[in-house]
């Protein structure tokens, strides 16, 4: 409860200061997001099953880079709260060819085990924008790495988002390789959008499942 309550003070606030950000700084922006999923999939695991899902996001210029923070939680309908909270830098190079991230991610699946990890990520801006992204666990060791792709398609009544996933990841108990593979309808009305999802997920150690999502957010 303490964790809903946080994010939702933390969504409070970016709302409250968003056209003082604005104004203070024209490079600054954000998303406020609400949404549902039938299931919960972090890395091939299934965290929970049907829930609700609060996002934000700010991203502001601070002159060498790109400054960011996100915040994401997930309310299990018949579970407990989870939730992910990361800050860093983004650049990009090469003429904005290649596109690059330096952060720190917190997330919290069990309450009172909280686990903190750096990440590096690194993009090519071409026509599947492949994407490969490294984590390493600052308390037990552990390694992450994943590639992944995506490509959207304007089909003029909306953009339909067409993305895949490959992952490995080392936990306290095993290692996994994880994929997953997306399709998703985005429309814009303004500063509102509105999606619908449906991704395919599968692990070595689990039944492939297809999640099915929907929700609405607001940019500023």
């Amino acid at each position: 409860m303490k964790t809903k309550l946080k994010l939702l003070a933390l969504l409070g606030a970016l709302s409250i200061n968003a056209g003082a950000a604005e104004q203070a700084a024209s490079g600054t922006q954000g998303e406020l997001g609400i949404g549902y999923a039938s299931d919960y999939f972090f890395r091939g695991e299934r965290i929970t099953g049907e829930s609700t899902q609060l996002k934000a996001k700010l991203t502001t210029d601070v002159s060498v880079a790109d400054a960011f923070v996100c915040a994401f939680a997930n309310q299990g309908l018949q579970s407990v709260d989870s939730y992910r909270f990361a800050v860093g830098l983004a650049d990009s190079y090469l003429d904005d060819s290649v596109g690059a991230k330096l952060g720190w991610l917190h997330r919290e699946d069990t309450p009172g085990d909280a686990t903190s990890e750096l990440f590096l990520s690194v993009s090519v801006k071409t026509l599947l924008e492949p994407t490969i992204t490294l984590y390493q666990d600052l308390d037990d060791s552990l390694t992450t790495g994943e590639i992944s792709i995506s490509h959207i398609i304007d089909l003029d009544v909306a953009d339909l988002t067409l993305s895949g996933s490959v992952g490995s990841t080392e936990t306290v108990t095993l290692d996994r390789d994880y994929y997953g593979a997306g399709a998703g309808l985005s429309k814009s009305f303004g500063g509102l959008i509105a999606d619908v999802g449906v991704d395919y997920v599968d692990a070595e150690n689990i039944d492939s499942e297809t999640v099915f999502s929907a929700g609405v957010s607001i940019k500023f």
